[in-house]
């Protein structure tokens, strides 16, 4: 009876069967591509992943800010050039593409990647061309 009640809690919570992506994965799925997320409400931004983890983002159409990430616990951190404030995440693969869940101040939404593209970042101001 135990054993069937923690299987339909469990197939009731597919949330909690959930594995983040270790620095390992996160890299290995992301390293060298350009991604862009989705919200729900439409286009959150780009994010290029760069060697090193280093990354290259931009809210859509604002300028381009520099960062490196790393793993912290389950969550994958971000310490961007404009920012004392590490953002950090879970991340998950799904079908191939990565959906992220934010766990800073007000977290619990997430984003979902809706494009992936090998090219580099188009930066607006002064790192056009870049």
């Amino acid at each position: 009876m135990r054993t069937l009640l923690l299987a339909l809690v469990l197939a009731a919570t597919p949330a909690l069967a959930e594995t983040p992506l270790d620095a390992e994965g996160f890299d290995k799925a992301t390293r060298g591509a350009t991604l862009t997320y989705d919200y729900g409400n439409g286009l959150f931004g780009t994010e290029e992943y760069l060697d090193g983890r280093r990354v290259r983002w931009a809210f859509e159409g604002d300028l381009c800010i520099y960062g490196v990430w790393y793993q912290k616990g389950d969550q994958i951190c971000f310490d961007y050039e404009n920012d004392n404030t590490p953002a950090c995440w879970l991340y998950f693969l799904e079908d191939g593409k990565i959906r992220g869940r934010y766990m800073g101040e007000g977290g619990g939404w997430e984003i979902l990647e809706s494009s992936r593209d090998g090219g580099p970042l188009p930066c607006a101001g002064p790192d056009v061309g870049v």
